[in-house]
């Protein structure tokens, strides 16, 4: 239902631990479980993702969505390409009464907490 990207410019200051403490400590009632690169914030039947991702797959996605974005500089483009990691952000379970919207924002807002991540929607594409 949500989704987020996180580019990360090479000189960023990203924790993915401290991004989950972060979020945990906005989400009422939630529980934090970590398995390797992927974050899991549960509270009660419903889940939010935050996934540290590195592949060679991401440069090239990174060009991609931000050649889509309307006044997107291209040297920020090619800067955040140069990083092939991202963070992702997103929900499995189906939210058709807008209950989780705000947790969705805070997750955007504790990625934008960290210097050097740009939060992009990728679905649109579009800053937020």
């Amino acid at each position: 239902m949500y989704n987020i990207y996180g580019f990360l410019y090479p000189n960023n200051n990203f924790d993915l631990d401290l991004a989950a403490r972060r979020l945990n400590e906005r989400i009422a009632n939630s529980s934090v479980n970590r398995q390797e690169n992927v974050v899991t914030i549960s509270s009660g039947e419903w889940s939010i993702f935050i996934a540290d991702v590195t592949g060679d797959h991401v440069s090239g996605e990174t060009m991609g969505i931000t050649d889509r974005i309307a006044g997107f500089e291209q040297a920020d483009a090619f800067s955040l390409a140069a990083n092939p990691r991202r963070i992702e952000i997103w929900t499995e379970d189906p939210d058709p009464m807008m209950e989780h919207f705000n947790d969705y924002l805070f997750a955007v807002e504790v990625l934008k907490s960290f210097e050097g991540v740009v939060v992009i929607d990728p679905n649109e594409p579009a800053l937020l």
